[in-house]
């Protein structure tokens, strides 16, 4: 049975759309408005700060590419607190800033690929480019449902070898 679409009488879920790629963000934030869904979209790292630090409304899901490489290289200035960084570094920044967040990640990468790079996702919070709109609706709906990754208890930084993906 397909979970596509939101429930009418729940009030709307908030997704922020991150992705490189224009038609895949375009792709993405139309399918998921046409479901019901609050979308807001960036084409980076540094506008996913951006929009994530400014909202007035809670993101109930992050919907990420694992790899959004940075067009040039950045210092953080007054004018611009979040650098880009690679997709991963992303789920980083934010749980500095909460203690949960749903994410569902994206990449033209296999899993079984990315697992032998030792990167390890969890498969319910995985979607495989490319794909349909009902495994886009159905991986949404699915991982809304499921408990949110915390922030790990550390009062040190980890370093980009050590990323724990999921938790």
């Amino acid at each position: 049975m397909p979970m596509h679409h939101p429930a009418t009488s729940d009030p709307p879920r908030h997704i922020l759309v991150v992705d490189d790629d224009p038609s895949m963000r375009l792709l993405c934030t139309t399918i998921l408005k046409r479901a019901g869904y609050l979308v807001r979209e960036a084409e980076g790292s540094s506008e996913a700060m951006t929009m994530y630090t400014a909202s007035a409304t809670p993101i109930d899901l992050l919907l990420t590419d694992l790899f959004l490489p940075p067009p040039e290289f950045q210092f953080s200035s007054v004018t611009n607190p979040h650098p880009r960084v690679n997709g991963h570094l992303l789920i980083h920044q934010i749980l500095s800033l909460t203690t949960e967040l749903r994410v569902l990640f994206m990449s033209s990468h296999s899993l079984s690929h990315l697992t032998a790079q030792g990167i390890e996702i969890q498969p319910e919070r995985f979607l495989p480019k490319p794909f349909s709109v009902e495994t886009l609706l159905d991986r949404v709906a699915a991982v809304l449902a499921l408990p949110p990754i915390h922030r790990a208890p550390s009062t040190t930084s980890a370093s980009s070898d050590s990323v724990q993906w999921c938790d």
